[in-house]
């Protein structure tokens, strides 16, 4: 679909978004030990996150043996580190409304804390391209609240909403499975925030 250029693209190009990069480009190992449960009985191989940042996710993944790891960002500078953390990481300048990959490209898609940052009226054209593009599973590590409520964030509005995103899945793909949900806190390595692994069906069964 065509690109758009939000208010919320826009935001996380700019200056706020550098200085994001900056502030949280640092290690958290308990997120390896948080992905090792997320990913228990999956088998995924081509892996893509959408909205990498400087790719510590990527880099968790790949210790817990993921061998092809893809990701796409919309800022430069936070695509400039990524590239420059492992030269492995196939890392790619772009945004959720327009992933550049064919149809069913990878094992796994997963965000991390991306689709907060997507308002109500853009979050289904974001969710389309990921389920297009994943062949069979699809993670989404969120902010969760039983209805959506927009929350003020670092002093500006319209940067951030949570919501149910088990309920936002399935309204727009309700062929997607839930298979598991986790908690996670602090403690993990994440803010209080919720994992939700959902299965596409086989394409001969939809």
């Amino acid at each position: 679909m065509e690109n758009p250029e939000t208010r919320q693209l826009a935001l996380w190009k700019s200056e706020f978004g550098r200085e994001y990069t900056d502030r949280n480009d640092h290690e958290k190992p308990e997120r390896k030990t948080s992905w090792g449960r997320i990913l228990e009985g999956i088998s995924a191989t081509r892996v893509l996150e959408v909205g990498c940042n400087v790719g510590w996710n990527l880099e968790y993944l790949r210790q817990l043996g993921v061998p092809e790891l893809h990701g796409i960002e919309p800022q430069a500078y936070a695509v400039e580190r990524a590239r420059a953390r492992n030269a492995a990481f196939q890392v790619q300048q772009g945004t959720a409304f327009a992933l550049p990959y064919a149809a069913a490209s990878f094992d796994l898609v997963f965000t991390s804390g991306v689709l907060i940052h997507i308002g109500p009226e853009e979050l289904g054209a974001a969710m389309a391209e990921i389920y297009r593009v994943a062949r069979r599973w699809i993670v989404a590590v969120e902010y969760d609240h039983p209805v959506e409520k927009e929350v003020a964030y670092r002093g500006h509005a319209g940067a951030l909403w949570k919501r149910d995103h088990r309920e936002a899945w399935h309204t727009r793909h309700r062929d997607l499975r839930l298979v598991k949900w986790i908690d996670l806190s602090p403690a993990d390595g994440y803010d209080e925030c919720t994992a939700h692994v959902f299965e596409k069906p086989a394409p001969g069964a939809r």
